[in-house]
């Protein structure tokens, strides 16, 4: 049994994950800005809270996200606290062809891997594909509209459980990296 903490826990690949790292027996920590029963109160973007709920923690997933800067100074921000707090393993979520589509937000994601690749904590990163929920949001986004803007993109969406089951997968197994000798700069 690991003590995990989990960002963005409440969020649609957070919940699953969660939910599916309890019934393997797990204590899991979920980070969130809101305060509620099973929650730890924290903010990746000032550091409020951060600390205390990495003390003690084996494993962090990092699923929290946000658009913009914000996703790689919140990295960064778990980063720091997490490296003299004895972390284990770092997982981050991340998205499949990140370092190919020219897109901002691809680009802060790919921003994230490195900071974290660059880290001696030791880590893994899972690339998964957008989820179904994506797709759903940008057609729902435009049900008031007279007319529906479908973008000529090829999707292969996944299901946020398969994802979820698939992290779990990574918990239980040996971190990717940092390379051996590796030293925070």
């Amino acid at each position: 049994m690991r003590t995990i903490l989990v960002t963005g826990g409440t969020g649609v690949l957070g919940r699953p994950t969660v939910a599916r790292l309890r019934s393997a027996g797990h204590d899991v920590r979920v980070l969130s800005r809101k305060r509620g029963p099973g929650l730890m109160t924290g903010d990746l973007s000032t550091g409020e809270g951060v600390r205390e709920a990495v003390n003690g923690v084996d494993t962090v997933l990092h699923l929290a996200t946000s658009l913009g800067k914000g996703d790689v100074e919140q990295t960064r921000q778990l980063l720091e606290i997490a490296r003299p707090s004895g972390v284990e393993h770092l997982i981050l979520i991340s998205i499949v062809g990140v370092d190919r589509i020219p897109l901002p937000y691809y680009r802060h994601k790919l921003e994230g891997e490195r900071l974290v690749t660059e880290s001696p904590i030791p880590y893994s990163v899972l690339r998964a594909t957008q989820f179904h929920h994506l797709v759903d949001l940008v057609l729902s986004a435009q049900r008031f509209s007279p007319v529906l803007l479908a973008p000529s993109v090829t999707l292969q969406p996944i299901a946020a459980e398969d994802v979820a089951e698939r992290l779990a997968e990574v918990v239980a197994a040996q971190p990717g990296g940092p390379p051996a000798g590796h030293r925070w700069p």
